[in-house]
């Protein structure tokens, strides 16, 4: 059986796999680990994606001439999504504006307004999948309360003061999804200040507890949440990185760390906060440098298929 993936011949060789659902397992394993998932897949002329795993998973592989397999990065994935989050939003923010000027559809045309409005829940369902807006920030749901539900005619009925407020709001959110996708498209940049801003970070952590005993809670508290929003960017760069299992798992045994270090500050428990600094976060940050100084970009292309995935 010949093996094409993303339009490219692939060698390999079969184990114990001897039916199509067993290669093709091996293969969505293998494509998983190194960040891709499968968008296309056809055994010959059959698009298998149309068909359930039942219908051709037995089917054995010496009776398929070629299989050839789509595979997509899922950080482009993502930036494709949030290219098209962009578009919506400047066709909105162009359909607001257009009210603003008093010129409104013909009668007997579409309205192209009320087709936005009307995909409205999908892209907020999207979003809520593939989020881009920065922790703690409530654009969205500012965007939400103002659009959702609303109907073409009250839209255009708004008072210019409404108007303005609308557009500000889709201009808010269209300026965060860019800075997203700017992460995103230079992830080596993003990592780095990421990483820079995480040394300067720790730094500050050190006088965490000093501020607690002297009784200053809000410039401890103003630290350990910088901290943490850095920490969340970092791992919003991830998806567009080089797989690396130990980073991944420090920055997985990290995660519960922070909670509990904000719940500590809640329960102002300043004997666990300089525990947790001291011997769990400072710990794994260290770790986690060098990790991220080495980081690698995923690959565009699907070259080499090793044997041991089938």
């Amino acid at each position: 059986m010949r093996l094409r993936i993303n339009n490219e011949d692939i060698s390999y060789s079969l184990e114990k796999e001897r039916t199509l659902g067993e290669v093709v397992h091996g293969i969505r394993s293998w494509l998983a680990a190194a960040g891709f998932v499968i968008t296309g897949l056809r055994a010959d002329d059959h698009d298998l994606l149309d068909a359930s795993d039942g219908s051709w998973g037995g089917t054995h592989v010496d009776t398929v001439s070629t299989l050839g397999v789509t595979a997509t990065h899922t950080g482009d994935m993502k930036i494709a999504h949030w290219r098209t989050v962009d578009t919506w939003l400047a066709m909105l923010e162009e359909e607001v504006a257009r009210t603003s000027s008093g010129a409104t559809p013909k009668a007997e045309s579409a309205d192209p307004l009320e087709e936005l409005l009307a995909g409205l829940p999908q892209t907020l369902e999207g979003l809520a999948a593939n989020p881009f807006l920065p922790p703690g920030s409530d654009a969205g749901k500012l965007f939400e309360a103002r659009f959702l539900g609303q109907k073409a005619p009250a839209v255009r009925s708004w008072t210019a003061e409404e108007r303005r407020e609308a557009a500000g709001l889709i201009q808010r959110l269209r300026g965060l999804v860019k800075a997203r996708l700017d992460d995103a498209i230079h992830p080596r940049e993003s990592l780095s200040r990421c990483a820079g801003l995480i040394r300067g970070c720790m730094a500050e952590l050190k006088e965490v507890s000093l501020l607690l005993q002297t009784g200053r809670d809000k410039a401890a508290m103003d630290i350990v949440t910088r901290f943490t929003d850095i920490v969340q960017s970092l791992m919003d760069v991830l998806p567009f990185l080089a797989p690396d299992p130990e980073r991944a798992r420090l920055l997985a045994e990290l995660t519960p760390v922070l909670r509990e270090l904000v719940a500590a500050f809640g329960s102002r428990d300043s004997v666990l906060i300089g525990d947790l600094l001291e011997y769990e976060v400072a710990p794994r940050m260290e770790r986690i440098a060098p990790l991220l100084e080495e980081a690698g970009i995923l690959p565009k292309e699907v070259r080499i298929l090793p044997k041991e995935a089938g």
